[in-house]
């Protein structure tokens, strides 16, 4: 009994603090989930929508939305919603605001999404309040009705991809994407395609497709081939492609920061260490080297893949450079042992020697 009425008096705490009451965020609880929702008093064929929660609490963001022109700050334009289900809702997910007469009242973007222990699954929302009120629910559309075909869709396209047939692939990419645009495994697919075939500019764009909605990527491995590509071609762009010293600058700096991004999903990651050492090393003749950078990569790389042949030359090539020739020699012949057709590394060690 005192657990209840605990219980009770912490959700009444919550309610006055937020100048809400019981009535406000229980009022609709027994309403259908799946509704038919307005966007004027004159709609008459409405939307078909789904409700996702109610409004807990509005307040003044810490930042403008994207469409406020005026540069000023405005009152209730974050909003703090209770989720009944947290289904298909993720950050970037554009949501609604409904009233009592199921008239849409209000747009948002979703920011954060928490669990909180007395309350279950939350959501913060940035948008324009003004006509909403704690305890109005939050809706979102059914524009996808397919939405859980996308990954059956997905799975054939993988299915074609691994036996060689990219155009039967390509399509079922495609279809994943119309039936669930906001899912990035299909993006994420056709993408790896295009960059495979080398049509980097396009495998670019499905792949930042699929950044955006990186949350839903649950596999591990999949945010890291995703993160892991999207650096290689940030490379090609920046270092082995023409484009101007602006783009290529550009481009450097978003690859070392997908790299980043990837070590944290593998921080064990060769690929990703050596690639960041040769982000720092690479020269554009501006001063945006960095040896001692450059240098600690590849010493990571080393120290998963001991003779790891490029990332010993580049260790012998930077000690050549600061004129310590035991130390160029020891690196070199280290490169040369883990790969002896290295011709590079060979006629490094010849000089030294």
């Amino acid at each position: 009994m005192k657990l209840v009425i605990r219980s009770f008096s912490m959700v009444l705490l919550i309610c006055l603090l937020n100048g809400n009451s019981l009535f406000a965020i229980y009022k609709y609880e027994g309403d259908s989930k799946a509704i038919t929702i307005f966007f004027n008093r004159d709609d008459r064929k409405g939307k078909k929508a789904v409700v996702k929660g109610k409004i807990v609490s509005l307040s003044t963001s810490e930042e403008l939305t994207e469409d406020d022109l005026t540069g000023s700050a405005h009152i209730k334009t974050k909003a703090t919603v209770r989720l009944f289900e947290r289904d298909n809702v993720y950050p970037t997910s554009i949501l609604y605001v409904i009233d009592p007469n199921n008239i849409v009242v209000s747009k948002f973007e979703v920011k954060y999404l928490f669990n909180s222990i007395g309350m279950g699954d939350m959501l913060v929302g940035y948008g324009n309040f003004k006509l909403s009120n704690p305890g109005y629910r939050v809706i979102q559309l059914n524009d996808f009705p397919d939405r859980n075909d996308s990954a059956i869709l997905k799975s054939r396209g993988d299915y074609f991809a691994r036996t060689g047939d990219l155009g039967q692939a390509i399509d079922y990419y495609k279809k994943a994407i119309a039936s669930d645009p906001t899912d990035p495994a299909g993006h994420l697919g056709l993408g790896l395609i295009y960059y495979k075939d080398s049509v980097f500019n396009f495998a670019a764009a499905e792949l930042l497709k699929a950044h955006k909605y990186i949350d839903r990527l649950y596999d591990n491995e999949d945010r890291f081939v995703l993160l892991k590509t999207l650096a290689e071609i940030r490379f090609i762009e920046a270092y082995e492609s023409y484009n101007t010293q602006e783009n290529k600058i550009k481009f450097r700096k978003e690859g070392i920061a997908y790299c980043k991004e990837a070590l944290r999903v593998n921080q064990a990651s060769v690929d990703i260490n050596f690639l960041l050492g040769e982000f720092y090393y690479r020269d554009f003749k501006d001063n945006t080297t960095d040896e001692d950078l450059a240098k600690e990569y590849y010493q990571r790389v080393i120290e998963y893949q001991p003779l790891h042949s490029k990332a010993n030359l580049r260790l012998a090539q930077i000690a050549v450079k600061n004129n310590h020739k035991k130390i160029a020699l020891f690196y070199a012949k280290k490169a040369v042992d883990g790969d002896p057709s290295n011709q590079e590394a060979l006629e490094l060690l010849k000089r030294l020697q």
